[in-house]
């Protein structure tokens, strides 16, 4: 039966979003804070039973201590022996990861790789709170509006014992063709597990494809028993040889084989990443999901730049094969690239010239025995003439005599030379040959020789795009201030303009930009407002210890605590607190703040 318009403790049910085997998912009102949540209810069949009812009250404890950015938040539960059984949590506006990448492509597979490197640092968080989540799959992984990423469902998540080395085994849960071997054969269950699935993700995001798919979910896993799938290069040519690794490693068919966990598989990626120019993943993927395909062209671009950067460093070591990987790579992005398609031909000729060079060498060997033995001969001859004096000499040739020599081709003719220009620019003219050199003065000269062209008129307005994380105002110039939105655009003049920008709960900023004679897109991240904790506790000298930071109740109330934001971050913190005094009871709370919010908390310590 359906919930939709019935109250669930202080939760009014909205609309159903979502079911499961063990739940279903509906939005909900918190009556009491005026806020929408997301509200998991166990199906009736299930909440009668003590283990299932177990089950949530682990899952709901299990994720309520991980406090992560890229982590759902769990606001309340209930598990006990009321009629439902069900957790709260935060409601994400939002599209699943898999419903996002069928509508924008990961291309090129790099950005596949910042969006999987997001999700292993949540899970990297997660395995060291000693949780393993076990069903890691695209759709259990949201894409916020404001481009956060959130991983959610723990539902089949288990608690590790760390001093015991507990594992998991059991019944056969989660998503097939994302499901680790041991967990199908039912073996000992680590963090490998999720490895495994982290690495058919990112094979799936990478070429849009899975590794390890059937007719049905029998010959899925077979398949992932077997270890056999296809290299994702074949899949897609623009797989680089350094994400293809990372690949193979995550999807090794022996746990052992695998990186040990989710952490080490975030800093590989993170390593990966940064060489190929993208030293700050979680940034550029809030600008990727912004405005997918804007980005995608700068990426490409940026990437493109890097690649031949270091292909011709590896050429210049002499690291051919190295090399050639980056190239390949460059041609799978932009098949036309003439860099690439110069370095390649030069690579080509350096490599004819060695085996030439080769070839020569092995020909100079057997030509210097052949002169000698010519000069030995030469010797015994000339000895030999000197007795034949009567002999008359040879005519002699006039040395300044010329013989006419055989008309030479002339080299063929460049077409693109005729047409690149100043032949003086490549140090050569058109047919081949170097043109004479001249003086200072004469180069003055032909300087001062060369047509004259009229200055070309005024360029037109140009247009500029402002992208913004998450949202921002903007005004420039003193002109007319637009109201917050992700992306602003305008038609301007090229030049310097001054630019002004804000929310309503971040700084309003300042700054002068250069407005170029092809236009602009420019990324900008706001500057979140600090929140402010003031306490009103007795007794008044209780001491309140927040972030490192510690006051009394009298002085936090007349000097809040400021919680302070990343830039582009205007998501909610939890904060912990703890307020101590001898003679009384520790108080310990974790609260949320939000930013520019100032939140007052009053109360009475307990005497012990």
């Amino acid at each position: 039966m359906s919930l939709v318009g019935h109250h669930i403790g202080r939760y009014r049910i909205l609309e159903e979003i979502g079911s499961g085997g063990m739940s279903v998912v509906y939005k909900g009102l918190d009556t009491a804070l005026d806020r929408e949540v997301a509200v998991k209810v166990l199906h009736p069949h299930l909440a009668g039973k003590e283990d299932s009812r177990k089950r949530l009250a682990i899952e709901a404890k299990a994720v309520a201590k991980l406090q992560h950015p890229n982590i759902l938040e769990v606001f309340d539960f209930v598990a006990d022996d009321s009629q439902h059984a069900y957790i709260v949590t935060e409601y994400i506006r939002g599209q699943t990861l898999r419903q996002y990448a069928e509508k924008h492509a990961f291309d090129p597979p790099e950005i596949a790789a910042m969006a999987i490197h997001e999700v292993a640092a949540a899970l990297a968080h997660a395995h060291e709170a000693g949780i393993i989540h076990r069903d890691l799959k695209p759709e259990n992984v949201m894409v916020r509006d404001d481009g956060a990423i959130k991983l959610m469902d723990f539902g089949i998540a288990k608690i590790l014992d760390r001093e015991d080395r507990m594992t998991m085994t059991g019944a056969l849960v989660g998503s097939p063709a994302h499901m680790a071997p041991e967990i199908i054969e039912g073996q000992e269950i680590g963090p490998e597990a999720d490895v495994f699935s982290l690495g058919t993700m990112l094979y799936y995001f990478s070429t849009g494809h899975l590794p390890f798919s059937g007719p049905n979910a029998t010959a899925t896993l077979k398949r992932i028993l077997d270890g056999s799938y296809e290299d994702p290069r074949k899949r897609a040519p623009a797989v680089s040889d350094g994400l293809a690794e990372i690949i193979a490693a995550s999807l090794a068919r022996q746990p052992s084989a695998r990186y040990p966990n989710a952490r080490r598989f975030q800093e590989v990626v993170f390593e990966y990443l940064g060489a190929v120019g993208f030293p700050r993943p979680g940034e550029e993927l809030a600008w990727f999901f912004l405005d997918p395909s804007a980005y995608r062209v700068q990426m490409v671009a940026r990437l493109v730049e890097n690649r031949l950067q270091m292909a011709q460093q590896l050429v210049d070591q002499k690291q051919q094969v190295k090399a050639l990987s980056c190239l390949n790579q460059v041609l799978a992005l932009d098949a036309a690239n003439p860099q690439a398609r110069q370095l390649l031909d030069e690579m080509k000729r350096t490599r004819r010239r060695r085996s030439a060079t080769r070839r020569g060498i092995a020909v100079a060997a057997s030509s210097t025995a052949i002169v000698a033995l010519c000069g030995a001969l030469l010797w015994r001859d000339r000895g030999h003439s000197r007795n034949l004096q009567d002999s008359p000499p040879p005519a002699a040739i006039p040395q300044t005599a010329s013989v006419p020599a055989e008309p030479r081709p002339s080299p063929p003719v460049d077409s693109s030379a005729l047409t690149s220009g100043d032949p003086g620019l490549t140090g050569k003219s058109p047919n081949g040959v170097a043109p004479p050199t001249t003086t200072p003065g004469e180069r003055s000269a032909l300087e001062r020789a060369k047509p004259f062209h009229p200055p070309k008129k005024a360029v037109d307005n140009v247009k500029l795009t402002l992208l913004f994380r998450p949202y921002g105002y903007v005004q420039i110039d003193g002109g007319k201030r637009q109201e917050e939105d992700a992306r602003h655009e305008f038609q301007l003049a090229p030049g310097t303009h001054r630019l002004v920008y804000g929310c309503r709960f971040c700084e309003e900023e300042s700054t002068t930009i250069e407005v170029s004679a092809t236009g602009e897109t420019i990324r900008l991240q706001v500057q979140p407002k600090p929140s402010s904790l003031l306490f009103r506790y007795e007794p008044r000298d209780a001491v309140i210890s927040l972030r490192g930071k510690s006051k009394t109740a009298t002085e936090s109330e007349h000097s809040p605590f400021e919680i302070s934001f990343p830039k582009g971050e205007p998501q909610q913190q939890k904060v912990e607190y703890q307020i101590t005094r001898p003679g009384f009871k520790t108080k310990v709370d974790v609260v949320s703040v939000s930013p520019g919010e100032s939140k007052l908390f009053e109360g009475r310590l307990e005497p012990q």
